[in-house]
């Protein structure tokens, strides 16, 4: 459960041994998201309801994980800032501080998600499905919003312990996590008759499990940092470290506000990007939903989330990028960080070409797989989607690596300005695709590229502007 200073060493070696653990990692996150809809669709035999429910509540449930993942951004920018400059009682205070922040909004949103969840259905047109669908979707949704003070834990954790540089203790958590809960899953499903509650039980159970765990190995790793700054008294900038020169008080500080400040200037365009994109796909979602067709809805959240499988690979070495510019910035290695950009930019690129060929090529058997019975009509479409999409995901990998530098270079409007745009045209294309033009839901699937072209032009631009070399100046 070692750390890990990234602003030494090979930087090509050093990003490729902490970005790996991480993509593995996201993989199996991404089984862990798509094991409820494989199980609804293999042995939950009504004829895809199950699967169509699972799939119309899936949207919302990303708008969860995204304020989740946005808090964890926040907090691992800070984080990776502080360790890299060798201030290890800041780096102790912050993390934290990260977690009571956490714990804190988690059960705002819990909060909010109990009062909303049937409405943000019920927005998405998800009755058009029909009324024990619908209800099923209501049951899955409210029982997975009761979990998730342990979803907004676990990612905070796991980006804590990646902004220190440690992405194996994640993966670990997740693999036992993932595994638990594709069993309990099937058990409540297979041999209790659960339903799709029975799937939300189980993702509930196992992600509480992973969340205590991974807390408690965090609390150790932290406590286990060096006593002692490496850097000297006067080089660190918190406000409330100028007010004293104690050490050990600084070190046995839970919460710092002057942290929390600066965690939540680094979190708030994180949480408004991505749950912004995310309500976005809660749009397209009911734009999918208005055409009445479970098989449809069955077919695009299939497609969807085998789509994400490789979107999130990309997203997850933007974040390593972040992560280690982030911490060569704060250790005043700007050279280093320039040259993990490239070496990003080749990795990603390769990755991009080699998915792309592999879902063009066996796109209908990915989509097959959500499918007891090999229904023709959701296979061809799922296919359909992802034989659009695949061809361009060089284009999008390009706009993310480059996200991924800025941001962790700390030009926060780069990046949403960014990912605003690529999301604006998204859905603004289909809505005027579908409602204006009528021109079919295939449409939908086209204003994907071309927000992804237009998104990726401006992240290019904001990087060779050179802006977020003013951002990088700034102190944590």
């Amino acid at each position: 459960m070692a750390t890990k200073d990234m602003s030494t060493g090979n930087p090509m070696k050093v990003l490729y041994a902490f970005a790996v653990p991480m993509i593995i990692s996201v993989l199996f996150q991404q089984f862990y998201n798509i094991a409820d809809s494989l199980i609804a669709g293999n042995f939950i035999l009504d004829g895809g309801g199950a699967l169509a429910a699972v799939n119309a509540a899936y949207p919302v449930t990303v708008v969860f994980i995204a304020v989740g993942n946005g808090f964890g951004v926040g907090g691992s920018v800070v984080i990776s800032r502080l360790f890299g400059s060798k201030n290890f009682s800041r780096t102790k205070t912050a993390a934290k501080t990260a977690i009571i922040n956490i714990l804190v909004f988690a059960s705002i949103f819990t909060l909010i998600g109990i009062l909303t969840s049937k409405p943000l259905l019920s927005l998405m047109n998800s009755q058009d499905l029909g009324e024990d669908v619908f209800a099923q979707s209501v049951d899955y949704l409210n029982i997975y919003i009761y979990g998730l003070i342990f979803l907004f834990v676990y990612n905070v954790v796991s980006s804590i312990f990646q902004a220190l540089g440690n992405s194996k203790t994640p993966l670990f958590l997740l693999v036992f996590s993932t595994l638990f809960n594709v069993a309990i899953d099937y058990i409540f499903v297979k041999y209790c008759d659960m339903g799709v509650r029975g799937l939300a039980w189980g993702t509930f159970i196992a992600q509480g499990i992973a969340s205590m765990i991974s807390l408690a190995a965090l609390l150790i790793n932290i406590a286990k940092l060096p006593k002692e700054n490496s850097v000297s008294e006067e080089s660190i900038s918190d406000v409330e470290s100028a007010k004293t020169n104690n050490r050990k008080a600084l070190e046995n500080n839970v919460f710092s506000i002057s942290t929390w400040r600066s965690i939540m200037i680094m979190s708030i365009p994180g949480i408004l990007q991505n749950s912004t994109v995310s309500i976005g796909q809660l749009f397209v979602q009911g734009l999918v939903n208005s055409f009445g067709n479970a098989n449809l809805v069955a077919a695009y959240g299939s497609a969807f989330k085998i789509n994400y499988i490789i979107i999130s690979v990309f997203l997850t070495i933007s974040n390593a990028m972040a992560t280690f510019t982030s911490q060569n910035i704060g250790a005043q290695r700007l050279d280093r960080a320039k040259k993990g950009l490239k070496g990003g930019i080749v990795s990603i690129t390769a990755i991009a070409l080699i998915c792309t060929a592999a879902y063009l090529i066996f796109a209908k058997q990915l989509v097959a797989a959500f499918t007891r019975d090999n229904n023709k009509e959701i296979i061809d479409i799922g296919a359909k989607f992802l034989y659009i999409l695949s061809p361009f995901y060089i284009i999008v990998c390009i706009k993310i690596i480059f996200d991924g530098f800025i941001r962790g270079a700390g030009d926060m409007a780069g990046f949403t300005t960014s990912t605003m745009t690529d999301l604006i045209i998204r859905v603004g294309l289909s809505s005027i695709f579908v409602k204006g033009l009528n021109m079919g839901y295939e449409s939908i699937w086209w204003s994907w590229p071309i927000g992804w072209v237009i998104g990726a032009i401006v992240a290019v631009v904001f990087y060779i502007s050179r802006r977020w070399q003013k951002t990088s100046m700034k102190k944590i």
